[in-house]
């Protein structure tokens, strides 16, 4: 005899998506054999539906991700209640027998409404206990309930950012070791190495596009902050001098992308030959360029000069005032 096939729901707004609900979701995905994730969604929300629903599909490939509006979501009255979001949810149901999985009491409420059978997940087993409430209101105290792939979007960015020779690679990584995580290498090097220093627009794009890629796959393993060496601001600074145009491309992406504060480091230092590096006789000249891109962009920035520990004290006091005004 063909047995019948168990489908389940997971209900969640997923604002933002924590280590409680991917317990839930592995423990529902285990209990039946099709599983389907609701995700609740509101115009207010202050994390978009689709950053959410891309958390879930990545995290859970092969479980279908579905949204519901908020407005039917919130419906306080039993009967609007059952005829229009269990409408919309029916479908994903057998008539009788399915299974409801959410933290939430309105999880019990709904599969009522479904002919469905709730089934109880406690968060606090395995130490997952912090609500999401709890999790918008301070991302960076409760960093250890955010699954790796939602701790890029609560990361606090800080961009290492000046001419060439002046110490950015150095206090990048100097500043990860100080604040216990990572930082983003200057891809452009790793380019250039590669590839050698003939720059076209493709190299300058390729580079650009490295840069983001290899930023957005580190960020997934920072602690709280991330240091960058190097932005698509700088990008687009090289790309004029080297090339002449700027890709449309870039320009757009740079304006997407967001740092919490820049370091913008002075050419008081000597100048220290190296493969990569091209215009030993203008840092001055792209000092005061770097200098009016980050004012017309309106990007916060803290200037370090002065010897290599005096930048170091600079940068390392920027970034706890930073970090202090995010509490």
């Amino acid at each position: 005899m063909k047995r019948n096939v168990r489908k389940g729901v997971v209900l969640g707004g997923f604002t933002p998506l924590s280590n409680a609900s991917v317990h839930m979701i592995e423990f529902a995905r285990n209990y039946v054999d099709e599983l389907t994730i609701v995700v609740d969604e509101h115009d207010a929300d202050a994390i978009p539906v689709a950053v959410r629903c891309a958390w879930l599909t990545e995290l859970f490939p092969g479980v279908t991700v579905k949204r519901v509006k908020s407005s039917v979501w919130h419906k306080s009255d039993d009967a609007d209640f059952s005829d229009t979001l269990a409408k919309g949810l029916r479908r994903l149901l057998p008539k009788s027998g399915g299974f409801i999985f959410c933290l939430e009491e309105r999880g019990r409420r709904l599969a009522e409404l479904l002919n469905a059978k709730s089934i109880p997940v406690d968060p606090s087993l395995v130490g997952m206990n912090v609500s999401e409430a709890d999790l918008r209101k301070d991302p960076q105290a409760h960093w250890e309930a955010l699954p790796r792939i939602v701790r890029p979007y609560f990361v606090r960015r800080v961009c290492v950012f000046g001419p060439e020779s002046t110490g950015k690679s150095t206090l990048a990584k100097q500043l990860a070791e100080r604040f216990g995580t990572v930082y983003v290498p200057e891809y452009a090097k790793t380019y250039i190495e590669a590839n050698g220093k003939d720059i076209d627009d493709a190299d300058m794009l390729a580079i650009a596009r490295g840069q983001c890629a290899l930023e957005d796959a580190v960020a997934r393993d920072a602690n709280r902050v991330l240091f960058c060496d190097s932005d698509l601001v700088t990008s687009i600074m090289w790309s004029g001098r080297l090339v002449g145009t700027v890709p449309d491309w870039l320009r757009s992406e740079a304006d997407k992308r967001h740092y919490d504060l820049y370091l913008l480091t002075h050419y008081d230092v000597p100048w220290v030959d190296d493969v990569h590096r091209y215009i030993p006789k203008e840092s001055p000249a792209f000092f005061d360029r770097c200098l009016l891109e980050l004012e017309g962009r309106q990007r916060r920035f803290k200037e370090v000069k002065g010897g290599w520990d005096v930048r170091f004290q600079l940068a390392v006091s920027a970034v706890e005032q930073m970090l202090a005004e995010s509490k």
